[in-house]
């Protein structure tokens, strides 16, 4: 199917099936313990080769991301490396001062839950039975400007890419997303399609994820099929990477500040495809991992999160009123 992606990006999705995404950490959010909440921003490694090819920026309203964070509505940016960017390998301090100079090569925009802004998902993170209370990001080349969430899902959707839709009651006690994309390149109604789904753990977070991967395995799927019907082991897998070492442990313990790992394994997915795979791996990680004080909180301590239906219950041992 033709792609309406710029060449270039075609060209290095086609030639790289592993890559490892690097979350930055911000000092003011891990200070303040996420009381000032910062956008995200993500550099994309090829594994093979350890060389950065995409950073992935967040944009966002200040409100919302300060309050209503992880569940507010975002734009996510992908931006390719420019020739001149300076070289730099996973786990090495970054260049603050280095921006993309290019425009974005795709933009997703997730809709959520907002405070001073437009709200499209006002029942985010409740039971996953209505559109208000449900998951959903869209894809779309190029740049999206504007305020994210503001067109509550009226978007014009003639650049549209794909999209990572949460189906009803979300998968039960294992989180299930479904992953679109266009069925039709020449289409300017943007209609999208299921090519594949995801599924996770049932258990996730916390203190768990200190020692336990958190992996989100993918099939390939038919346009009609029920998603819990996939052979979840065919297509491409998502690994949140559990910490490998003390500073990492730290970095897990008082960011919310992650590594994931992305391969394919169909040697015949497309590019356009593998671009919608790599956005979900964003949703996923505002709906599962960006959480602060994941394990350590004034209440308790977090042993691990669970899902059920939509929402992530945490599994605490409470901190009992009134001291000791």
């Amino acid at each position: 199917m033709a792609t309406i992606l710029d060449e270039e990006v075609v060209e290095l999705l086609s030639r790289t099936d592993s890559f490892f995404f690097q979350q930055r950490l911000r000092l003011i959010e891990a200070v303040t313990q996420g009381c000032w909440e910062q956008p995200n921003v993500y550099d994309v490694f090829d594994r093979t080769t350890n060389k950065r090819i995409m950073i992935i920026k967040e944009e966002s309203h200040d409100c919302s991301r300060c309050m209503c964070a992880p569940g507010h509505s975002v734009f996510v940016k992908f931006y390719l490396m420019d020739k001149n960017a300076p070289e730099l390998v996973p786990g090495q301090k970054v260049d603050w001062s280095f921006n993309p100079t290019s425009p974005p090569f795709m933009t997703m925009e997730r809709e959520g839950c907002d405070c001073g802004g437009p709200c499209p998902k006002p029942c985010l993170g409740c039971f996953a039975c209505t559109e208000s209370c449900s998951e959903k990001a869209t894809l779309y080349s190029g740049d999206i400007s504007g305020e994210p969430g503001a067109l509550k899902g009226g978007r014009e959707r003639s650049k549209l890419l794909g999209e990572s839709v949460q189906p009803a009651l979300g998968g039960g006690v294992k989180p299930l997303m479904q992953t679109m994309e266009r069925a039709d390149a020449n289409d300017t109604k943007g209609a999208s399609q299921q090519f594949a789904a995801t599924q996770g753990p049932a258990c996730f977070g916390g203190c768990l994820k200190l020692c336990c991967n958190s992996e989100f395995k993918y099939g390939s799927a038919s346009p009609d099929q029920n998603p819990k019907t996939v052979n979840f082991e065919n297509y491409a897998q998502i690994t949140k990477l559990k910490p490998k070492d003390m500073a990492q442990g730290a970095r897990e313990m008082f960011t919310d500040s992650d590594l994931f790992d992305v391969q394919f394994i169909n040697k015949d997915i497309t590019p356009q495809q593998k671009a919608a795979i790599m956005a979900q791996l964003i949703h996923l990680d505002y709906m599962f991992f960006d959480r602060d004080n994941d394990i350590c909180s004034g209440d308790g301590i977090t042993l691990f999160n669970c899902f059920c239906c939509g929402c992530v219950c945490p599994c605490k041992i409470q901190k009992q009123q009134g001291g000791g």
